[in-house]
């Protein structure tokens, strides 16, 4: 699995987090008005500050918002959707491959998948604290 870093004017993030905080944004139209997103072309704007309170809120969001509603998947059923668990569980699948976690999670009991996807959190918590202005290598 390719890691890669998405540069902003302002901040340089893993992209996993970036799309932890895409996805938030997107099914959260009341933050993104907050922060003023309401394009791809408004992630310029944002301030390193800006980005590092989005990670936040958006783990935040994961943790209180769609851990609760991790429930077991069966057979063939589709992924989960985004006001249950859907970010989560991308977000869960790319961390076990990030770490060569070779299970399905539709195979899992539900108290196995709650700890990947708690171990996912912490993982993007740790990528949020990596959040940075950019630098010359970077452009």
């Amino acid at each position: 699995m390719i890691k890669q870093n998405k540069v902003f004017y302002n901040a340089v993030l893993d992209g996993d987090l970036f799309f932890t905080i895409y996805d938030y944004l997107r099914f959260n139209p009341g933050c993104a008005k907050d922060y003023k997103v309401f394009s791809t072309r408004d992630f310029d704007n944002l301030t390193l500050e800006d980005w590092k309170d989005l990670a936040e809120d958006a783990i935040f969001w994961l943790e209180h918002d769609q851990l609760p509603k991790v429930y077991v998947m069966k057979g063939e059923e589709c992924a989960p959707s985004p006001d249950t668990w859907g970010t989560l569980y991308y977000q869960t699948l790319n961390y076990m491959a990030i770490k060569n976690i070779r299970i399905s999670i539709r195979e899992m009991f539900l108290n196995e998948t709650i700890l990947y996807c708690i171990a996912c959190i912490e993982y993007l918590k740790e990528l949020a604290l990596e959040i940075r202005e950019p630098n010359d290598e970077d452009i």
